[in-house]
């Protein structure tokens, strides 16, 4: 009976440590509209080829496709798994209500066509979470410097 306290404190406590562990998005509050902040966003993104995929109220999605040395890239260093094609890199602008301000959070992807099916893969390194971070911090500052209130 004892043992099997103890299993089951372990087993809760080490789910709790990894549930402490787990990232929490990336975001910014910033003091502007909605359409302000999608439309700055598209903008700051199409330069690097980004297009718009898709909106709602509460969100933008943009993509660029892979060029065919980054999907060529891809599939070597993944041979051991099926290969994909017309991948597409994926920034999802998710925009909640704050009070006068909206938070701004991102989320980064990319999907793949494989295997007869689409293939999401989410990076959690570092590298990438400060990319996020830096994009958020340049589109609030994008967007305050061209508030003269700001």
């Amino acid at each position: 009976m004892r043992r099997s306290l103890v299993a089951a404190a372990v087993l809760l406590l080490s789910s709790a440590v990894g549930y402490g562990q787990e990232k929490q998005p990336v975001h910014v509050v910033i003091p502007a509209a909605p359409e302000l902040i999608k439309k700055a966003a598209l903008a700051m993104f199409a330069r690097s080829g980004y297009s718009r995929d898709s909106e709602t109220a509460s969100q933008l999605k943009i993509s660029k496709p892979f060029s065919n040395e980054e999907t060529d890239a891809y599939n070597t260093a993944h041979w051991t798994n099926p290969p994909v094609a017309n991948c597409r890199r994926v920034n999802t602008f998710l925009l909640s209500p704050e009070d006068h301000a909206m938070s701004v959070s991102m989320v980064s992807e990319t999907v793949c066509h494989s295997d007869g099916g689409w293939k999401i893969f989410r990076s959690h390194d570092e590298k990438d979470i400060q990319w996020m971070q830096e994009s958020l911090a340049g589109l609030k500052a994008k967007i305050e410097g061209a508030d003269p209130g700001h």
